[in-house]
């Protein structure tokens, strides 16, 4: 299937099928947990045999999965912080998406009428 420009790749709007599906037939199941009991006692089993997956899911179920660590650091500077270099890349760059290209100087590159 091509993509098509301003719309998602999932073929499910944001739906989840198989946790919708697997959830009707825990309603239909109602009352009786009896295939549900069954499928928690076969991967006790599969973890009590060292089946890592098996484990992985029941420490996840049971006490949560472990938070995920991120270290950001942001340096904020300010305008005494950047060299003159820097600043015309910047301009440079802002112009280069805007109009073109500038001047090697950084200053502007074209015209300064205004269209």
């Amino acid at each position: 299937m091509p993509f098509k420009k301003g719309q998602s790749g999932n073929i499910y709007g944001g739906e989840k099928p198989f946790r919708d599906a697997l959830r009707m037939e825990i309603a239909d199941a109602g009352d009786d947990r009896k295939l549900l009991r069954k499928i928690a006692k076969r991967l006790l089993e599969m973890a009590e045999k060292g089946d890592m997956p098996a484990i992985s899911m029941l420490a996840d179920r049971l006490d949560g999965k472990p938070a995920q660590e991120s270290t950001v650091t942001l340096v904020k500077r300010d305008e005494n912080d950047w060299s003159r270099a820097e600043l015309v890349a910047i301009i440079r760059d802002s112009r280069k998406s805007s109009e073109g290209t500038a001047a090697p100087d950084g200053r502007g590159g074209g015209s300064n009428q205004v269209h």
